[in-house]
């Protein structure tokens, strides 16, 4: 079994939030320290001008360790923007500490202590990050890393491929727009935070945008839009007249907000079904606009022509917008596509992650005790034990989404143990479950399915394995992610419909091996009998049997484990898929087409 650089945490005491503020200019620098009480530490420390970085960490650590808290976030003001950046991406990679810029001011306690309150209000809740937007509803993405750090993680080949890009992107002024749902919960906002950061840093315009909230809208386009396509809405969940008007009046509102943004814009990116009723909008108060289509989900193609189904209904409502688009980006699936959508118009892309944030960042041995304690801190508020950390675990990391297969995970746990227990084990080797998701505005499903699993493991058929289980809808904190997939023996993914899932890509750079379904983009990822099995959708026996071989064949385990480390697909990270936008926004609009017949793009 592989060894786990996880060490149990020293205490169930989960240290305190701490937000700072730095000021400094030359020789000397000013910090203060909001706790969760509101109590400011200020401090003033003379220093040698290049130090400077040296000195602030210095300081933080020993707060750190004297007061016995997390310092979440930093402040910085005053000094230079360039050694601002080397400052930032220092505190984020080896101290976990978010950074945030502000404009400079002369250098002084007052300054210091503004900085600190004004990172304090950026969070609630202890670590987690209130989503920055400005009035237009423009995300504004944390500054996490620079450029050279993106550099030092990807192929020279493919950072080369990424300038070159960016220089032709730049010198022909061109300005695209990407429109969202939401600006958290979900794939697709991991993929828009990480991929604008990435573009800040390269100074292109790109920018991206989120409609406006409503309740009644996202229990619309979730059940009858998102859950139908995919094949998992009961037949009797049909997309009716009142659904529709509930939609195009909430589509009309946000049209209306956002004229100046796309009426200026060169290239637009309408990702997923929610936002598609703008396109129409978009191309009248623009015409020379060119629009992309991107569908993250598994569209079931097959479904969608045929007369009568659900799916046909809701196709044929949403289509007549979304077949506007100059271009229909899909994940490299073919069955996920269309049939009557013009081969021209498809590009392949599939969906990626990135290497440097929170989620696939490393953690030293301290962070990821307090992610651990977080974690522990979260079951015992739910009215559950902790999870025992002396011991293996099994995770599943997804949404509370009737598509993600949960109650197959919890079956297949149950075939595990009982094979697993009947060859007498001690209890210090029994891997216990976690199943953990984030939720999300749009998606007001996810607590129903939450509650559902957890009325299941009080059933007979499962409550004597209830107290190895633990369920929680985690906040939006990337790192406590991270460290409990760092930490876990085996990873499951047993999603009956998928689009790509990204967290297949990154348990295996973890060096976790994957169970998974083999269902949508999930088997572009795994490498089966090498990294991980792929089993057939259902197979909940299969999947037993496959942990029960990782947990008893420690040859194998230990084969698929360095086999899942190496495993390197450099189209699922930041930088080749931000490389990849830009060249669909300067192929549009230089020659107003992109050569799709489902090919990747470039």
């Amino acid at each position: 079994m592989r060894k786990i650089d996880i060490l149990p945490p020293r205490s169930t005491v989960l240290s305190p939030p701490a937000y700072a503020g730095l000021s400094w200019h030359d020789e000397k620098f000013f910090v203060a320290i909001v706790n969760r009480r509101g109590e400011m530490t200020e401090a003033s420390v003379v220093t040698s001008g290049k130090k400077v970085r040296q000195e602030v960490t210095r300081f933080l650590r020993a707060y750190t360790k004297q007061h016995h808290v997390k310092v979440v976030a930093l402040g910085i003001c005053g000094g230079d923007e360039k050694r601002n950046a080397k400052l930032a991406t220092r505190l984020w990679l080896k101290y976990d500490i978010v950074a945030h810029l502000f404009p400079a001011e002369k250098p002084g306690k007052k300054e210091a202590a503004t900085a600190a309150q004004a990172v304090a209000k950026r969070y609630h809740d202890g670590s987690i990050a209130r989503v920055s937007l400005t009035h237009t509803r423009q995300v504004i993405p944390s500054y996490l890393t620079n450029l050279d750090e993106y550099a030092a993680v990807t192929s020279p080949r493919d950072f080369s491929g990424l300038m070159e890009r960016t220089r032709r992107y730049r010198e022909k002024h061109i300005k695209m727009v990407f429109f969202s749902s939401t600006p958290s919960g979900g794939g697709v906002a991991l993929m828009r935070h990480a991929m604008m950061r990435l573009y800040r840093l390269l100074g292109v315009d790109v920018s991206w945008y989120v409609m406006s909230p409503d309740t009644a809208v996202f229990d619309v386009t979730k059940r009858k839009f998102h859950n139908v396509l995919q094949g998992v809405a009961a037949r009797n969940v049909i997309l009716n007249s009142s659904d529709k008007k509930i939609y195009e009046d909430w589509v009309a509102k946000n049209a209306r907000a956002f004229r100046r943004v796309y009426r200026d814009a060169d290239v637009v990116v309408i990702d997923d079904p929610q936002p598609s009723g703008m396109i129409p909008f978009i191309k009248q108060a623009n015409p020379q606009v060119k629009i992309i289509y991107r569908s993250h989900i598994q569209v079931r193609a097959d479904l969608i022509n045929r007369q009568g189904l659900p799916q046909e209904k809701t196709w044929s409502f949403l289509k007549k917008n979304i077949y506007q688009a100059d271009i229909f980006v899909s994940h490299p699936i073919k069955a996920f596509v269309p049939k009557d959508l013009p081969k021209g118009k498809v590009v392949l892309m599939p969906a990626a992650t990135d290497p440097l944030d929170g989620l696939n960042k490393e953690l030293s041995p301290q962070h990821l005790r307090y992610y651990q304690r977080l974690f522990n801190q979260i079951l015992a508020e739910n009215g559950q034990s902790p999870l025992r950390l002396s011991r293996p675990y099994i995770i599943q990391v997804a949404r509370f989404d009737p598509s993600k297969g949960i109650p197959d995970v919890v079956e297949a746990y149950r075939r595990f143990r009982k094979e697993f227990d009947d060859t007498h084990h001690s209890l210090r080797e029994t891997p216990q479950l976690v199943i953990i998701g984030n939720g999300a505005i749009d998606d007001p499903q996810g607590s129903m399915i939450l509650d559902e699993i957890l009325l299941l493991l009080e059933m007979d058929r499962y409550k004597h394995l209830a107290s190895d289980i633990k369920v929680a809808r985690v906040p939006h904190v990337d790192q406590l992610l991270n460290a409990l997939l760092r930490g876990s023996s085996v990873a499951l993914q047993l999603s009956r419909r998928e689009g790509f899932e990204v967290k297949v890509t990154e348990s295996l750079a973890k060096g976790v091996p994957v169970v998974a379904y083999r269902t949508g983009g999930i088997p572009l990822q795994i490498q089966h009998e090498k990294n991980g099995f792929l089993v057939t959708t259902g197979d909940t026996k299969k999947v037993a049997q496959y942990l029960f071989d990782l947990f008893t064949d420690k040859k194998l385990y230990e084969k698929m484990s360095r086999a899942a480390a190496q495993t390197k697909h450099p189209e699922y990270w930041t930088v080749v898929n931000a490389t990849k936008w830009l060249f669909l926004a300067t192929e549009l609009f230089l020659y107003g087409k992109v050569s799709g017949a489902y090919r990747r793009s470039k």
